[in-house]
């Protein structure tokens, strides 16, 4: 087991909304704090807009009471799991006041629950998450209800895919599937070479990127495959049952319109496992983070 020190995530932020998909969120983050002695803030936030004047008053000051109430009962069973805990109820604009918590708190971890592996069509996150996910300075987990099955290795990834397009954002994705990857790190570039010599130069490009891991002796598997990246990554994190994927964050906001152009959509909604986003190292250098990555990119 790596120690805490190793560990890059010491302070993790957990969205709560108190649905199925938070509660596997949450239990997710738990195991992952259990693994490494992380701290977690949980954060709920209640948006007014819901609660409009002039019924709305009396239910804002309820759903506060309620929130807070469930919270405590969910820090104390949290704290008996021997993890260090926090909660704090916000009200206002539900991703500002999620991404002011993240920097208040000095969070290095946000974690996001979604609806899981979706049909065509449909998107795993939901408004408030995509914009997360294009804002936020600091790795995004997004957890689905399917993860459950893979608690016993949360912050303990087994198998490791990381999907690079070599942009700035999923070169520091890099670094951090490089650090956390335990058993195998695969690193895959979906494109379309026109022949074997541009397919051997991409590969020597990854070999580049991503040296096999010798302070960790971790195997590194260099891919490069041709199709839709989304869904090429998506069947190959199946296919290779892994326990982590992880991308670039994308530099702008998606919406559910993007999903057939998006390969971060397409892989969120297209595994079951988390997937770990992570935002370019100038965002990170602004949220004190990058210190911890550098040493591995």
């Amino acid at each position: 087991m790596r120690t805490s020190r190793q560990f890059p995530f010491e302070t993790i932020v957990v969205a709560m909304d108190f649905l199925v998909k938070s509660s596997a969120a949450l239990r997710y983050a738990q195991a992952i704090a259990q693994s490494h002695g992380a701290k977690l803030l949980l954060v709920h936030v209640i948006d007014p807009v819901a609660y409009a004047f002039p019924t709305g008053a009396p239910f804002l000051l309820s759903a506060d009471k309620a929130a807070r109430e469930e919270l405590a009962r969910i820090e104390e069973d949290t704290r008996r799991q021997g993890i260090g805990v926090h909660s704090v109820v916000e009200t206002g604009d539900i991703c500002e006041r999620l991404l002011q918590s993240v920097c208040d708190y000095k969070g290095k971890l946000l974690v996001l629950g979604t609806m899981g592996k979706t049909e065509a069509g449909r998107i795993a996150l939901g408004t408030i998450a995509r914009q997360l996910l294009a804002k936020a300075r600091c790795p995004i987990l997004t957890v689905t209800p399917d993860a459950e099955a893979l608690l016993p290795w949360a912050g303990q990834w087994r198998t490791v895919v990381l999907a690079t397009d070599f942009s700035a954002a999923s070169l520091s994705a890099l670094s951090s599937a490089h650090r956390i990857a335990n058993r195998q790190l695969f690193v895959i570039h979906s494109s379309a070479p026109n022949n074997d010599v541009e397919r051997e130069a991409l590969l020597e490009r990854l070999r580049f990127l991503a040296p096999f891991n010798e302070s960790h002796t971790v195997p590194v598997e260099h891919v490069v495959t041709s199709g839709e990246p989304g869904t090429v990554i998506a069947k190959f994190a199946t296919d290779s049952h892994a326990d982590l994927v992880v991308l670039g964050s994308p530099s702008s906001f998606l919406s559910e319109e993007d999903l057939p152009s998006s390969t971060v959509l397409q892989v969120i909604s297209g595994v079951t496992c988390p997937v770990l986003c992570v935002p370019a190292a100038r965002q990170l250098a602004e949220n004190g983070s990058v210190q911890q990555l550098a040493h591995v990119a």
